[in-house]
């Protein structure tokens, strides 16, 4: 199952207990908004048990002010939605995921975090903390 707002889409993995973002180009409040409230409810289902994030970054430009602090929020919701990881894929993008880790800090929630240069990497590191 996969939705798209925007710059954003969002796919399930079930069998995984994960959901997955990725966006291509750059992205506004609004659609991060959006992939708040769609991430949590998508992962509804494992809020007892927790779940892990893949947010891919690789085809996404680093962030407004606006953008960043509403990803700030992201990160505290998905914390009360009981999410264990982050795993992001960042390929290159170095400076994209610099702003990623500074979101997760200063967001204050507890996740363990990695950074991978394939989805296949981070959705094998994300099976040995979800299962």
């Amino acid at each position: 199952m996969s939705m798209t707002h925007g710059a954003q889409t969002v796919q399930v993995y079930m069998d995984k207990h994960a959901v997955k973002s990725s966006a291509v180009g750059h992205t506004n409040v609004e659609e991060i908004k959006w992939l708040t409230k769609t991430l949590v409810s998508s992962a509804a289902a494992w809020k007892s048990t927790g779940w892990a994030y893949i947010c891919d970054i690789s085809h996404m430009p680093p962030v407004s002010p606006d953008v960043s602090q509403e990803l700030v929020n992201l990160h505290k919701e998905l914390a009360a939605a009981n999410c264990k990881a982050i795993a992001f894929v960042d390929g290159s993008a170095i400076f994209t995921a610099a702003q990623a880790k500074t979101h997760q800090k200063q967001s204050h929630s507890a996740f363990q975090e990695g950074h991978f240069k394939t989805e296949d990497d981070a959705l094998a590191w994300i099976a040995t903390i979800i299962r």
